[in-house]
């Protein structure tokens, strides 16, 4: 692999610091530059610098998927440097329009919480983005739109496996020339990734069943021919199949503890499991811990051990 550099960029939110990588060789590369902060900005630039480089000699930018402590500061790198953008199709609505796209997310997701028992007034609050975070992100066009499978001719060459689950259109790139993985938030050292409910990519409005599909992908980057895994967050992966099987092994956990409240309480929504589970979550964190519960409920739906029937509009679960 030509040479490779990570360069920490500072994120105004919980999960710290985003690790951008720099692929030099014939043309300078970025992987995730950051979000659209003047702290990630100067951090970037600070990191160019040390290679040899500055913003404006950026050639290509690839993303891993489509969230803004990844992709915000694009816009602004593109503007100043011309570079061609990469990412994969299933993204490209997210990148394309950003604040669109979370309008419509809201708009699906009130009726939707409001059927897994969400009451009324702590829907709004769930489903608020921060007006600060829309600065954090500006919208740009995708020139190369990837599929599952395509090359990339940095770095010695990556592959793009998709990985879907933890955002539509993650992905995870594999170098052709070592052994190594760039795993984007799919697989991280130490925290466990929640797959968020969203819409699907393109016009229809249907949620991802987010959970059973990131463990799927899960299970699918098993078979890549890789063993460290460079992230998107915090440290490298020593031993990716070990830590995959760790994270495999956290949900089936999180499922069977679920499975055993329904069991002992009776029927449940999903806002009553979740109440059980985190009865301290403020109304802001809502929609992830809602993420959480319906994740596994889903799995536990796939494995037909859930009987669900609605009383008052609203989805009851029960263990078969």
């Amino acid at each position: 692999m030509d040479a490779v550099q990570q360069i920490e960029i500072p994120t105004p939110f919980e999960v710290g610091r985003v690790n951008c990588y720099l692929f030099t060789g014939a043309e300078a590369t970025l992987l995730d530059p950051g979000p659209n902060t003047e702290a990630a900005y100067e951090a970037l630039s600070a990191g160019l610098n040390e290679q040899g480089f500055s913003v404006s000699d950026v050639d290509h930018v690839l993303f891993t998927h489509p969230h803004m402590d990844h992709f915000g500061m694009a816009n602004r790198i593109v503007e100043e440097s011309g570079a061609k953008t990469v990412a994969h199709r299933d993204a490209v609505v997210a990148l394309n329009g950003p604040d669109r796209h979370f309008e419509r997310e809201r708009a699906f997701f009130r009726p939707f919480l409001l059927s897994m028992g969400v009451p009324e007034d702590i829907i709004a609050s769930a489903l608020m983005l921060p007006e600060a975070y829309t600065e954090y992100r500006k919208p740009f066009a995708v020139d190369r739109k990837l599929a599952d499978g395509d090359t990339i001719d940095v770095g010695g060459g990556l592959t793009a496996i998709h990985t879907p689950g933890h955002a539509p259109g993650s992905v995870c790139f594999v170098s052709r020339t070592d052994d190594v993985v760039f795993t984007g938030d799919h697989v991280l050292q130490d925290v466990t990734p929640n797959p968020l409910l969203t819409i699907t990519p393109g016009a229809g409005d249907e949620r991802t069943r987010s959970l059973p599909t990131y463990l799927e992908s899960l299970n699918r980057l098993r078979r890549v021919d890789a063993t460290v895994g460079r992230a998107g967050h915090g440290d490298d992966i020593t031993d990716i199949d070990a830590r995959i099987q760790e994270t495999l092994e956290h949900h089936n956990d999180r499922k069977e503890l679920i499975a055993g409240l329904i069991n002992k309480i009776g029927p449940m929504s999903a806002y009553d499991v979740m109440q059980e589970m985190f009865p301290e979550l403020p109304a802001t964190e809502v929609f992830a811990g809602m993420s959480e519960v319906i994740g596994h409920l889903d799995l536990l739906e796939d494995e037909n051990r859930v009987h669900i029937e609605k009383e008052d509009q609203v989805r009851q679960y029960s263990m078969i």
